[in-house]
């Protein structure tokens, strides 16, 4: 079993911006001193859900405060960026960090975000697949030449390369669309799930589907673990536990649930994220659909976290990326939590 840490820089109304910022940053650095296997931040723009717009110059400032975990992006959002500077920017990132970079990769869904940015939400997902082939491309030994829907490049000298031989590992952010696990297996690359898919209770029934269209497509697979994202939270009782995080993150949850999705003011969905149109119902109604194939919030005790991963372990499951504590929670309690799944959690799956 690896553990990691996927942190998204909520922001607790309680809480200025930059203090939200440092108590995460305070978190990476614990984390990779109690020996987590890899930190991985996100992207967001334009509200609490996520402070991080500059999602590389951060992520240099993680890669000088970590010594031995692995960082990644979850995810850069790539119609928002040039694919020829994400993959200038991922590979110093690399460098800088002894080649410890992976590179999460996401179309984006937000339509205030493509709308802040001045990106078309329409073109999403053709954009981001065009962006993908122009990354791994940029990476290779010879100038970039490259033609395409939105990208028409000719002898680029795309520098510097990572430093990781054969360019940096990339994965792709899928929704429960078939679509996306289908792009993501044709091209040979891992997905990554969690978030709105743990709540729904399909991570399993996802992650089998990616590997039969590994499979189809003849890509090796049969060894790659998956790694699924997840609430963690540690406390001496479980009453402390769910006590603590009670209604911390509702704000945020409700910002969220207002903008945090692809449709115009009518209500209307973009034809490529058909899939959204009954989000908010699929999630209400199929919420239970989690438990019942034995996907527990990892909130309690260490017996109860170290019971929760293992029924997480019998679907499959073998990486966990943690978001540990809540926005807004005290900061004592959030580092102690951490230090105790590391000391009294993580022990039982080495």
């Amino acid at each position: 079993m690896k553990f990691g840490q996927f942190e998204v820089f909520r922001w607790h109304q309680d809480v200025t911006d930059s203090d939200s910022i440092n108590r995460v940053m305070e978190k990476i650095e614990l984390g990779d001193e109690i020996g987590l296997d890899e930190i991985w931040i996100a992207e967001h723009h334009f509200s609490r859900h996520g402070l991080i717009s500059g999602i590389f110059s951060l992520l240099g400032n993680v890669a000088a405060r970590t010594k031995h975990a692995r960082i990644g992006t979850a995810v850069v959002v790539l119609p928002f960026h040039h694919p020829i500077q994400v993959a200038e920017e991922a590979a110093t990132i690399d460098i800088l960090s002894g080649g410890r970079l992976s590179l999460g990769v996401g179309a984006g869904y937000q339509r205030q975000e493509f709308e802040g940015l001045g990106v078309d939400i329409e073109e999403g997902r053709q954009r981001f697949r065009e962006y993908v082939e122009v990354i791994q491309k940029a990476w290779e030994p010879e100038p970039l030449t490259y033609k395409g829907d939105f990208i028409d490049v000719r002898e680029v000298n795309v520098i510097p390369k990572p430093l990781q031989k054969g360019g940096i590992p990339i994965q792709v952010a899928v929704t429960t669309s078939p679509e996306s696990i289908d792009f993501a297996a044709s091209t040979g690359l891992q997905i990554m799930v969690g978030g709105p898919t743990a709540v729904m209770g399909q991570v399993p029934e996802i992650i089998e589907h990616w590997h039969e269209r590994m499979e189809h497509y003849g890509h090796p697979h049969q060894d790659i673990d998956l790694a699924v994202g997840m609430s963690v939270y540690v406390a001496p009782t479980m009453e402390e536990a769910e006590s603590d995080l009670a209604g911390l993150e509702d704000v945020i949850n409700e910002e969220f649930r207002r903008l945090g999705n692809p449709k115009d003011s009518s209500g209307r969905v973009p034809e490529s994220y058909r899939h959204w149109a009954n989000r908010e119902q699929e999630r209400a109604g199929l919420a239970k659909g989690a438990q019942e194939v034995g996907i527990m919030p990892l909130i309690g005790t260490p017996e109860v976290l170290i019971e929760r991963i293992e029924a997480l372990q019998s679907l499959g499951i073998n990486s966990i990326r943690g978001t540990f504590g809540a926005a807004g929670l005290d900061q004592g309690k959030t580092l102690n939590s951490m230090r105790m799944f590391a000391d009294e959690v993580m022990p039982h799956f080495a």
